[in-house]
């Protein structure tokens, strides 16, 4: 399950941070929230798993 986790939060980093690059750069008014909120969910995602790695570790 971790592995896929940390996948999908490498993923979501990639495609949020592309695709908000690529709407600043146009300087569309669209969807840089959700973009914005694509990337940081992948960046807590990622920092969650982190986190539970270090804690299994401990315990």
């Amino acid at each position: 399950m971790g592995p896929i986790l940390l996948v999908i939060s490498l993923l979501c980093i990639v495609v949020g941070t592309w695709k908000l690059l690529g709407v600043v750069k146009e300087g569309k008014p669209g969807s840089k929230s959700l973009w914005a909120a694509v990337a940081i969910f992948g960046i807590m995602l990622f920092l969650l798993l982190k986190l539970l790695t270090d804690l299994q570790k401990v315990i």
